[in-house]
Order: C-alpha cells, then sequence, then structure tokens
C-alpha cells in the first residue's frame, strides 16, 4: 500500500489538487447551470472518482489473472470493459459485495465514459450504460444509498459528460491556465 502523500511526493499532486482539477473541468464542460444542479451531490461524485482513478496504478496483468483474489473490502480495480460484465455475470449467482458494485461502475463510467472514444469500436457503450446502472443500484445500501440510486438514475448522462470532458481536456491541453 502506497503511502497517502505519495503522489504528492512523486507529483506534486494532492489528492485535494486532484479534486478540484476535475471538479473544475467538468464544471467548465458541463456549464455552470448543470454543474449548479449535481455539484453537491453526483458532480463531487463523479470529481472524486476521477481524483481518485489519476492517483491510482493498476497492474493489468495481476487484475486479469486467474488467481487475482482482491480484499472484499476494498475498492475493486478492474482492467477492463470485458473484465466487468464477466463479473457481474459471476455476481448473477453469488453475494453481492456493494463496494465492487459501486467500484464495477466507477470504472464502467471511466472507460466507457471518460474512454468512451477509445471503447466505443470495440464495445457497446449502451450495453455498459445499463449495466452501470444496475451496478449502482445494487451498491445502493446503507449510508451511501441515496448517492448510488442518483448516480443509477443519471448514468447515461454522467458518461455523455465524462465523454464530453475527456475531449474537452483533449481539445484545450495547449491552454494555459493562470
Amino acid at each position: 500500500m502506497q503511502p497517502t502523500h505519495y503522489f504528492q511526493d512523486l507529483y506534486g499532486v494532492t489528492e485535494e489538487q486532484a479534486l478540484n482539477f476535475w471538479a473544475s473541468n467538468l464544471h467548465d464542460c458541463i456549464g455552470s447551470e448543470q454543474w449548479a444542479r449535481i455539484s453537491n451531490s453526483t458532480g463531487i461524485y463523479l470529481a472524486s472518482m476521477l481524483g481518485h482513478f489519476s492517483l491510482q496504478s493498476v497492474d493489468r496483468v495481476e487484475v486479469l489473472s486467474a488467481d487475482y483474489v482482491p480484499d472484499e473490502r476494498a475498492f475493486r480495480p478492474f482492467a477492463d470493459l470485458t473484465q466487468i460484465a464477466e463479473f457481474m455475470m459471476q455476481q448473477l449467482t453469488a453475494a453481492k459485495n456493494p463496494l465492487w458494485m459501486e467500484s464495477a461502475g466507477a470504472h464502467i463510467l471511466l472507460y466507457a465514459g471518460f474512454f468512451q472514444n477509445q471503447h466505443k469500436h470495440r464495445h457497446n457503450i449502451s450495453f455498459y450504460s445499463r449495466l452501470g446502472r444496475e451496478c449502482f443500484l445494487m451498491a445502493a445500501v446503507g449510508k451511501r444509498e441515496k448517492v448510488m440510486k442518483s448516480m443509477a438514475a443519471d448514468f447515461p448522462h454522467y458518461l455523455s459528460h465524462l465523454a464530453n470532458l475527456d475531449r474537452h481536456l483533449r481539445e484545450s491541453r495547449y491552454l494555459i491556465r493562470n
């Protein structure tokens, strides 16, 4: 497990700075009116999810290995959309882990939303949109029930917002901000 200051030491980025970067760019991308509607709930969730992924490393070989057994209390990493679909098929006959279901939904947002341009020719994005919605519904338990249900309700919109965010960041990559 990496210490919490690992990325700050390595890249000069704190978790707070990562969250602010994603929140600011989501705000710019989706507009003030839409951001005002979601910023206090699912908007911050989306920004924190992107911040989390930007500060994590994933060993695809390890995660795709048949021997990989993640801790049940951990946010489970997924290497790609196919692995998530296979995981969902297994969950139909197994006890469901809400944290893993949230993780699967978040990974779908990342892969089918933010990285949609790379995945749309290999995967059916509308299928993964429905799958992501179901993941968040299965994760809707306890204190996080309201946020998870909100994520599920507007899942296709969030995929679209994240695809637009990717496009916005690519188009503005040479823009110098003060």
